[in-house]
């Protein structure tokens, strides 16, 4: 399904850097920022995660969590946010179920199943209220989220 603004977002359930599932429930009642991307510390993945990091203070004073998900397990999400001081969530999508409901999945003949680095802000209702697809720019793309948020 081609999801669009407006839209529910799909359903989740994943676990998360440490073990614990998360579903879309538990992030109900707040905006949430799910933002996509390859590979744990990759250059253009460390440089998105640690913006967002940087930016988490301001997001919370705008109602608003950020998760990250890609295919990494609980081990490599831990060691990632423990060398960049990550202070968000992440998202073991190792199956790809998540990527591939969110539209983010495809396969290359360099790297073989990936996710294509994307972002979903969902309100706090679960309705999609924007989507980034195709991030060119990893290190400046949360900061167009925060301009997208102080502008609706």
């Amino acid at each position: 399904m081609n999801l669009k603004i407006g839209m529910h977002a799909p359903k989740f359930s994943l676990n998360n850097h440490e073990g614990l599932n998360r579903n879309n429930e538990n992030y109900l009642g707040k905006n949430l920022i799910i933002y996509f991307y390859p590979k744990d510390d990759t250059p253009g993945c460390t440089k998105e995660s640690c913006k967002f990091r940087d930016l988490n203070f301001e997001l919370n004073q705008l109602n608003c969590n950020v998760i990250g998900v890609s295919a990494d397990d609980m081990n490599s999400h831990l060691e990632f946010i423990n060398k960049f001081n990550l202070n968000f969530e992440l998202l073991c999508d190792v199956n790809f179920k998540m990527s591939k409901d969110y539209n983010t999945f495809f396969v290359s003949d360099e790297f073989g199943n990936s996710i294509n680095r994307t972002t979903y802000l969902i309100d706090e209702n679960g309705l999609i209220k924007n989507i980034w697809r195709n991030i060119k720019s990893p290190e400046n793309h949360p900061d167009d989220v925060i301009d997208f948020l102080k502008s609706h």
